[in-house]
């Protein structure tokens, strides 16, 4: 067993994430794994006709976003990446910015802390 947590930040905005990463870098969170990604209602308005009507209805709609995941040691360092991470992007509270969780990681193998 491990104390290590899984990071998944899902990032709307996605021209502040250059910004997110080097703010991770700055206190110590140094590896990631960055995926482009698109929501459900993204994939509906582009591949089934009958909702690409409602794409208008989205303010500051994005077709991408991405999806910063990074394991982390503990659950110390975890919350240093989460409020580092929203005093970077801003508050994922807002309408449209993202979400941002974390999973307890059982078992671990490939990475040294």
């Amino acid at each position: 067993m491990t104390d290590a947590k899984l990071l998944v930040c899902i990032i709307e905005k996605d021209d502040h994430l250059d910004d997110v990463l080097e703010a991770l870098v700055e206190v110590g969170i140094t590896g990631a794994t960055i995926v482009n990604t698109r929501g459900m209602f993204e994939y509906l308005a582009d591949e089934i006709p009958l909702f690409a009507g409602f794409r208008n209805l989205i303010e500051d709609h994005n077709p991408t976003n991405k999806m910063v995941l990074s394991v982390i040691r503990n659950q110390e360092r975890l919350t240093l990446a989460m409020d580092t991470i929203e005093s970077v992007y801003g508050s994922f509270q807002e309408p449209n910015s993202g979400i941002m969780f974390s999973l307890d990681i059982g078992n671990l193998r490939g990475l040294k802390f």
